[in-house]
């Protein structure tokens, strides 16, 4: 395997590349990764096992595959987040909106980076390492949201842990409510550093 697998593809996917990595990822999502075989993630995306294992060779990388597209739609939701607002406060307040949106979605199981974490991370350091950077992406994004808003960077750490110990009561309650009351962490925190200067 080799070591440089990162959360980004280096290329583009193919049609067949898509529909596996959907079908693994609805499957992983369901019943975890490790009952679910190549043979049934080739089922659930109506492919033939040849045609599943010529996009993907090993198991382990639909597993990647899937963290990728986990990854990637995370980075397209904070990037529309941040377009659609003019104050980097209200930015970090979408994406706990963002957050509750995931929630009440009816296929929510909780997040693929905790999930796969908990299941693969002991035995698999190439998923416990891409965990880690999703981690880290997250923590590095908000860094960049406070800089932005004046606030330290200990705030981004803070906001952080809200947003990954929401996304796992979330899965352990079965509710968007930890979205709604880590937002509401988020803005008394933001408040020790509003401005006061209005005039």
């Amino acid at each position: 395997m080799p070591a440089t697998l990162t959360l980004t593809p280096t290329e583009p996917l193919s049609d067949t590349q898509r529909v596996a990595a959907a079908a693994a990822d609805e499957l992983f999502t369901l019943y975890g990764v490790v009952p679910i075989t190549v043979e049934h993630v080739a089922e659930h995306a109506e492919l033939t096992v040849d045609e599943l294992t010529s996009a993907y060779p090993t198991k382990q990388l639909l597993v990647v595959a899937v963290l990728q597209r986990w990854h990637g739609a995370w980075r397209h939701a904070v990037e529309r987040i941040a377009d659609a607002v003019s104050d980097p406060r209200d930015e970090v307040l979408g994406i706990f909106g963002f957050l509750e949106e995931c929630f009440d979605d009816a296929s929510w199981r909780g997040c693929a980076f905790i999930n796969g974490h908990a299941e693969l991370g002991r035995q698999d350091p190439v998923i416990a390492s891409l965990a880690a950077e999703h981690f880290r992406d997250v923590e590095r994004h908000l860094t960049l949201v406070c800089a932005r808003a004046a606030m330290p960077a200990q705030v981004a750490q803070t906001l952080t842990l809200l947003v990954e110990g929401a996304r796992v009561e979330s899965a352990v309650q079965q509710s968007s409510q930890p979205a709604r009351t880590a937002r509401l962490g988020a803005a008394m925190l933001m408040s020790v550093y509003a401005t006061t200067d209005r005039f």
